[in-house]
């Protein structure tokens, strides 16, 4: 065998173990994989940060909440504004009458005693209660108005739309006081349920919309200025 014979076989040989690197662009392939993996973390980590930021309904602003506030019930009687005009004046202005506010006087807190005690937690009761306390006042309203040269003491009852003059009596007015103001009734009584002719009574004015009655027996009965109803 020749020198050529046996050195061409061991060419080839280590053409063979040259070839194998070839294979190695298999490796690169990883690389990609290995670079998804940061990627995908990045993302994850992106999205924990947006996470707080998604629901911004979890802020509740329910420490300022106006709306929800009330204002506190007041009598405006005690409130009300001073009067600019003399009590007279007030008590006698044109077609006015001073119709009962039941409300605002004291025989409605008598009643919320009476009828809460009788009516124990039964709100049909307690409102049929507190309905007939209030009709149980005869007095709808007041009024003053001039006619003839005299002034006249009108005592209103209302039915709907209709007005009743229960009393009618004529008046002099006593000498004024700041904030109230003092009817001296005389005559018959003109009204359709004419009855005995009362004493001299006072009517307290503590502004310009309210005059109040200080009853021996009720207490305190308030009565709201209304304009334009006519009485007769």
């Amino acid at each position: 065998m020749s020198r050529f014979a046996v050195f061409f076989p061991l060419l080839l040989a280590l053409g063979c173990g040259s070839g194998k690197p070839a294979e190695a662009p298999s490796a690169p392939e990883t690389e990609p994989e290995k670079a998804e993996a940061p990627a995908k973390s990045e993302a994850a980590s992106s999205d924990d940060a947006d996470k707080p930021d998604a629901k911004p309904s979890d802020s509740k602003p329910s420490d300022s909440k106006p709306s929800d506030s009330k204002p506190s019930d007041s009598k405006p009687s005690n409130d009300g504004p001073k009067p600019t005009r003399s009590a007279q004046d007030i008590l006698t202005a044109p077609d006015t009458m001073f119709i009962f506010s039941f409300n605002d006087s004291d025989v409605k807190q008598a009643a919320d005693t009476k009828c809460s005690a009788a009516s124990g937690n039964d709100a049909k009761k307690m409102n049929t209660c507190m309905a007939k306390a209030r009709k149980g006042i005869e007095v709808d309203g007041y009024r003053f108005k001039q006619k003839d040269g005299k002034w006249w003491w009108l005592t209103i009852r209302t039915n709907g739309k209709v007005l009743t003059t229960l009393h009618k009596f004529e008046i002099e007015f006593a000498p004024e006081k700041e904030g109230s103001v003092t009817i001296k009734p005389k005559g018959k009584d003109l009204g359709s349920a004419p009855g005995r002719t009362p004493g001299q009574m006072t009517f307290a004015v503590p502004n310009e919309y309210q005059i109040v009655v200080n009853d021996a027996k009720l207490g305190k009965l308030v009565y709201e200025a209304k304009i334009g109803i006519a009485s007769e």
